[in-house]
């Protein structure tokens, strides 16, 4: 939304000033019309400055729903297939869309395209919205006169893309809820139950074990020094999060992304999915393939993939097509290298595309599905493990001495 400054001749002849919000100059002078004035002028003040929590947390914290994108893309392929004005389209959108940075970014791309940009032009404006992958797509729908069916393509990939992040939600739910409850066990046992167990043993006078004296001290230390202990771990988890942001760091993390046990695997599948979906949908909308490795090297997500990328489009460059340099990277499993050399040389690459994106769909799934029978019993066996090793700690001393009294 933007304030607008206007000047205009009200029902009586005389001219009156004055302000109004809306999205764009038509709807002020839309209103205008509604008062019945006749507009002399309009000019742009300025946005309508948010409240201040708003200004300090909208950015960071708020992002667009890809649900939301997914809907937005389908509803405005059929708008355009069915021959409406991309304007009036995304005004009908702008003005049902319920998340509130699509709405705001909407609007502004609106403006832009009454200013004379092209549509791709001004969904590039906003890129925390539309991303490289969506306006490269976009640019070639209206280059190729398919904006339509180039929409309905990238719809199909966005929700596959969401499907998938569902499933991860999925899999990773239990894991999650046994390490948020192991945290608040420990917690519980190291400030609570084991400090008064502590001064039990304390005046009675016994040598303690090894493990119960770890865990008092460690007990101790979390209670007395909490103030030290806390800043110490968030300050290492924002000092992880620097690191993993820098050039080497990012490069290390992403590499290990591919090495970790079981997760690694599923890792791998769900990047060659991403991978084979931007790759289809670009390469149908039919963009020169030098352009197309370029947008999936940015929006793949991996920098080191990017570079194996980077090796692909000099294979492309010297005329021995993408498989040439899929064949040589450890990355990309031998099928979707062959796979993909296969489409090229029958001139059904997208055919394969297609099959490939089927085949790790469905791998990503099954994958899923078995991660989370697998980690369900490991998990509750590890907080069994970490609840009774605790417990086994504080009760040791009181069975040595029971043991002892009864000889």
């Amino acid at each position: 939304m933007g304030i607008y400054v206007y000047k205009a001749v009200d029902t009586k002849g005389k001219i009156v000033k004055g302000k109004i919000e809306a999205p764009t100059e038509t709807d002020v002078s839309i209103q205008l019309a509604k008062l019945g004035y006749i507009p002399i002028s309009i000019g742009f003040k300025g946005e309508k400055a948010p409240p201040l929590r708003e200004r300090l947390f909208k950015k960071r914290f708020r992002r667009t729903s890809h649900q939301a994108l997914v809907i937005f893309t389908r509803q405005f392929a059929t708008l355009v297939k069915a021959a409406v004005p991309i304007i009036e389209g995304l005004k009908v959108l702008a003005e049902q869309a319920e998340d509130d940075n699509l709405k705001e970014a909407l609007y502004k791309v609106i403006e832009d395209i009454e200013e004379g940009k092209k549509l791709s032009e001004a969904l590039s404006k906003h890129p925390g919205v539309f991303s490289q992958l969506y306006v490269n797509t976009v640019i070639a729908g209206e280059t190729g006169g398919v904006l339509d069916k180039i929409l309905l393509r990238l719809a199909e990939v966005l929700e596959q893309e969401q499907e998938t992040k569902a499933d991860i939600k999925s899999a990773l739910r239990y894991p999650i809820m046994v390490i948020i409850a192991l945290f608040i066990a420990v917690m519980v046992l190291s400030t609570l139950v084991v400090p008064q167990f502590g001064k039990i043993y304390r005046g009675m006078d016994i040598n303690l074990p090894l493990p119960t004296q770890i865990m008092i001290f460690v007990s101790a230390s979390f209670k007395n020094y909490w103030f030290i202990t806390f800043p110490v771990l968030i300050g290492l988890f924002f000092l992880f999060r620097f690191f993993i942001n820098t050039p080497g760091g990012r490069l290390w993390w992403d590499n290990l992304k591919f090495n970790i046990p079981i997760f690694g695997k599923i890792y791998r599948k769900i990047t060659m999915l991403r991978f084979a979906s931007m790759l289809n949908v670009l390469y149908q909308a039919g963009l020169p393939v030098l352009n197309i490795l370029d947008v999936v090297k940015i929006t793949i997500g991996n920098v080191v993939l990017a570079k194996d990328l980077d090796n692909v489009k000099r294979f492309v460059a010297d005329g021995k097509g993408i498989s040439g340099g899929l064949f040589g990277s450890k990355l990309f499993p031998p099928l979707v290298s062959y796979m993909v050399s296969v489409g090229e040389k029958a001139g059904a690459l997208s055919t394969m595309l297609d099959s490939l994106c089927e085949y790790y769909s469905l791998e990503v799934k099954t994958s899923l599905k078995n991660l989370t029978s697998l980690v369900e019993p490991i998990m509750t066996l590890v907080l069994g493990a970490v609840v009774g090793g605790m417990a086994l700690a504080i009760f040791l001393p009181m069975w040595n001495l029971i043991s002892i009294i009864r000889k």
